[in-house]
C-alpha cells in the first residue's frame, strides 16, 4: 500500500503530508523513492545524467576482497660443482639431455604421423575422382608449321587424324576461354 502511495506522490496525483514525513524517516522508503525515479528516468531516456558507469571503484573493492592464493616459490635446481661433475657417472650427466631429446623425438614422431595420416586420407579421396586434364600441353597447335599467307593452298597431306587432333585442341582452347570468361 505504501508503494502505491509513493508512486502516486511521484506522479503528482496526491500530496500526503503523512507520507512525506514517513519518507523523511524511513531509509527503505527513500531507497524505493530513488529506484522509482531511476526507473522513470530510464523509461524516458534521461539516464545519461543520472547513471555513471564508472565501475572501477567496485572492481577494485572486489579485487581487494578476493582471497589471495598462496604461490609456492620456485626453487631453482642446484647445479653440481665442477669437482662433483667429474665424479658423476656418465648416465647422470647425459640424463637431462636424453630426456629433452626423447621429448622432442616423441613430438616429432607424433607430428610426422599426423602429417602422413592427413596426406594419406586426402590421397584416398582424390583417387576416386576422375583424373584432371593436363595443365600444360606441349603439342603444337596445328601439328606442324603452316604458312601464314591466305594465297598458299592448304596441304592435302594433312590426314584426318591430324584434323581430329586439331579440332580437339580447338575445343579445349574454347573451353578454357569460356572458363576464363566465367571466372572474371
Amino acid at each position: 500500500m505504501q508503494k502505491e502511495k509513493l508512486s502516486a506522490l511521484m506522479d503528482g496525483e496526491t500530496l500526503d503530508n503523512e507520507l512525506l514525513n514517513e519518507l523523511e524517516r524511513s531509509s527503505e522508503m527513500q531507497k524505493t523513492w530513488e529506484s522509482y525515479h531511476l526507473i522513470r528516468d530510464t523509461l524516458r531516456g534521461d539516464t545519461s545524467e543520472v547513471l555513471h558507469f564508472d565501475i572501477s571503484a567496485r572492481v577494485m573493492a572486489a579485487i581487494e576482497n578476493e582471497p589471495v592464493r598462496q604461490t609456492v616459490p620456485l626453487i631453482p635446481e642446484s647445479q653440481p660443482a665442477p669437482h662433483q661433475w667429474r665424479q658423476m657417472p656418465f648416465w647422470q650427466k647425459v640424463r637431462p639431455w636424453a630426456s629433452s631429446l626423447t621429448q622432442m623425438g616423441v613430438a616429432a614422431c607424433v607430428s610426422l604421423a599426423v602429417i602422413v595420416g592427413v596426406q594419406q586420407y586426402n590421397g584416398q579421396s582424390d583417387s576416386s575422382q576422375q583424373p584432371e586434364a593436363p595443365v600444360f600441353n606441349t603439342m603444337p597447335m596445328m601439328g606442324k608449321a603452316s604458312p601464314v599467307s591466305l594465297g598458299v593452298p592448304a596441304d592435302a597431306s594433312a590426314g584426318s587424324g591430324q584434323q581430329a587432333q586439331v579440332q580437339e585442341q580447338r575445343r579445349r582452347i574454347n573451353a578454357m576461354l569460356q572458363d576464363y570468361e566465367l571466372q572474371r
